[in-house]
């Protein structure tokens, strides 16, 4: 009997070693490969895999970073303590290779350590030649701080970026406003001088300097139509990538209620002559993008951008609604860092962005379909995917949809649903979120957005970025952006194409993100 019992034992064993072992092995990998993202969010349901988040508390403005020995860096207002406001914020620090895996670092700029109170926002810059004395290749600070309301002070580092110390006030507010802020400082070759731009109510201010500390007015740019201005931005351009042809462009936050959009960055095309800038003529205010969540967008550029292109991230959120959204353990996110490109478009010159060339690389393709048409009465071709975090780039041709509708669902789930949707009948691209999960009580503009895109050659392109609690889309190669937030249940975790026609696919591909890319 002992020895048949140890027979079937060792039967036993040999069953689940050769035959049940690996089944139950293949499973895991499965459940890990197509759920790793859940594991990764349940005690942390929104946040996002490849967007840059703060560890803990809230984020705020984004500020723009430097590129110091092959390295992005970047920092944002931070407040550890998780309130939004009423005690101070800190510059919180990360860099980058790749400008997709970020590593957090040490807070840069701590909070109250001054009596003018915590860092606002402001602006880095590398002081090559010295200018400031504080040798050379120092990195220089000049940061709104609240004393007299707001005022220009400046703080300085000589471990690249890594930690700073403060120098003193250098521009004393002349106007006792609250509206005093978010120095923006670039170098101007043409003049061997410094300009800062500053936002003033509602208009951009120039000044000039020569060693960053002593400054003089000497222009202003005045707009009546969005509102209080924000972090002013100025660059030079190079048109189409054309070296031989240079614009400047004047970008700053501000208010789309006039032209049917929310808050967001705009920005004029003209010329800059080292203290004076004027829009090309003819030419009007244009939005950088047509989402909900875009806002303190910055750009940068590196040395080997050579003036074609150049960065841009921003703050994913909404003044609107900013205290009112459900995050836990954190607040707030960054967009994916873009290209952002000067074209000449049908409209005039336009900037135009698509995501970092990079990005994608960094997922795992799971899907890839080819010239087929999807009809209207035919089942979803995307039901076999289930995920949290990943891309959708496709190439539609709406030759066909006459006066129809086709569209993708993500974040699809039970009686949730993210809507993304073409109506070929007037040429408009509609975002819907009204139905995401828990959505705020705000207009309906801000949650349901439409506008208008022409095919390009009867053809409509589509990237769509998704990452747990963040939607982006990119139409024609960047011609349209709409950057949104969402809150679903992780359950909410399907992807829905659909027609009310037919519609052909030239091409339709899904790379999936497990891999948590801020660490």
């Amino acid at each position: 009997m002992e020895r048949k019992v140890k027979k079937n034992i060792q039967l036993i064993n040999l069953i689940i070693t050769y035959l049940l072992l690996p089944i139950l092995v293949a499973f895991l990998l499965c459940t890990a490969e197509s759920r790793g993202v859940y594991a990764a969010t349940e005690a942390d349901p929104y946040r996002p895999l490849y967007h840059v988040t703060p560890q803990s508390g809230w984020m705020g403005d984004v500020q723009r970073p430097l590129y110091i020995n092959g390295t992005h860096q970047l920092y944002y207002l931070n407040n550890l303590d998780y309130s939004w406001g009423g005690n101070g914020t800190a510059w919180a620090h990360a860099d980058s290779t790749d400008l997709v895996n970020w590593n957090r670092k040490p807070i840069a700029i701590q909070k109250y350590q001054t009596p003018y109170g915590d860092p606002w926002t402001g602006s880095l810059v590398v002081d090559k030649n010295n200018t400031a004395g504080f040798g050379t290749n120092a990195v220089i600070a000049l940061v709104t701080m609240p004393y007299e309301h707001q005022s220009t002070h400046l703080w300085y580092s000589t471990d690249d970026g890594n930690s700073f110390q403060y120098y003193g006030i250098v521009q004393h507010n002349p106007t006792g406003s609250s509206d005093f802020r978010d120095p923006k400082v670039v170098w101007n070759e043409d003049t061997g001088k410094w300009v800062m731009t500053l936002a003033e109510n509602n208009k951009i201010g120039f000044y000039t300097s020569s060693n960053l500390k002593s400054w003089q007015y000497v222009s202003s740019f005045i707009r009546q139509d969005i509102g209080i201005i924000e972090c002013p931005d100025l660059f030079q351009i190079n048109v189409d990538g054309n070296s031989n042809n240079k614009k400047w462009v004047l970008a700053m936050g501000g208010n789309g209620f006039n032209y049917g959009l929310t808050t967001g960055t705009c920005y004029f095309v003209g010329n800059f002559d080292g203290e004076v800038f004027t829009k090309d003529p003819g030419s009007d205010l244009n939005w950088l993008e047509e989402g909900a969540d875009s806002y303190t967008g910055v750009t940068w550029d590196a040395p080997y951008t050579d003036g074609n292109y150049r960065y841009f991230i921003s703050w994913m959120n909404n003044w609107n609604y900013a205290f009112q959204l459900p995050w836990q353990n954190y607040s707030g996110n960054t967009s994916i860092v873009r290209e952002i490109r000067l074209n000449t478009t049908s409209n005039g010159l336009k900037l135009q962005q698509v995501p970092v060339w990079n990005l994608l690389s960094n997922f795992n393709e799971v899907m890839n379909v080819e010239n087929q048409t999807v009809y209207n009465n035919q089942q979803n071709i995307l039901d076999n995917y289930k995920g949290l975090s990943y891309s959708i780039e496709t190439q539609i041709d709406v030759s066909d949809l006459t006066n129809g509708k086709f569209g993708f669902s993500v974040r699809n789930g039970l009686n949730e649903h993210t809507d993304i949707t073409y109506d070929k009948s007037i040429n408009q691209l509609s975002f819907d979120r009204s139905n995401s999960g828990i959505v705020v009580n705000v207009n309906e503009s801000i949650n349901l957005q439409r506008i208008t895109v022409n095919p390009v050659n009867g053809k409509i392109k589509l990237t769509i970025l998704v990452d747990v609690s963040t939607v982006e889309i990119f139409v024609n190669d960047g011609q349209h952006t709409l950057s949104n937030i969402i809150f679903p249940s992780l359950t909410s975790d399907g992807v829905r194409l659909w027609t009310d026609g037919h519609v052909h696919l030239d091409y339709l591909k899904i790379r999936n993100n497990n891999n948590n890319m801020i660490n």
